[in-house]
């Protein structure tokens, strides 16, 4: 009978080793799951400068194609595909 209850007491003690363990590995997933979050965030905004940053790029080399160049179609081209992907963007903003 005594060695029954050294068992149970050794097995509840590593249930509660466990259960302990458990906790702990709990905590860490939840935290590296708000990690991802944050870094899945920050890497959406960076696309977004990033578009945003190449966009400026092209509007500076459109101007200064505009000092250059003295070749109005090819510029009147450039602005109406400019145009249409604006319209484009607003587009499929306005469907959400």
């Amino acid at each position: 009978m005594k060695e029954l209850n050294e068992i149970s007491a050794l097995i509840h003690l590593k249930v509660e080793h466990l259960l302990a363990e458990m906790n702990k590995l709990e905590h860490r997933l939840k935290q590296a799951e708000l990690d991802n979050e944050t870094l899945r965030k920050q890497l959406h905004e960076q696309k977004n400068t990033i578009i945003s940053i190449e966009e400026t790029n092209k509007i500076v080399k459109l101007a200064e194609s505009l000092k250059n160049s003295g070749d109005s179609r090819e510029l009147k081209k450039m602005l109406n595909g400019y145009i249409r992907d604006i319209d484009e963007c607003i587009r499929l903003l306005s469907e959400r």
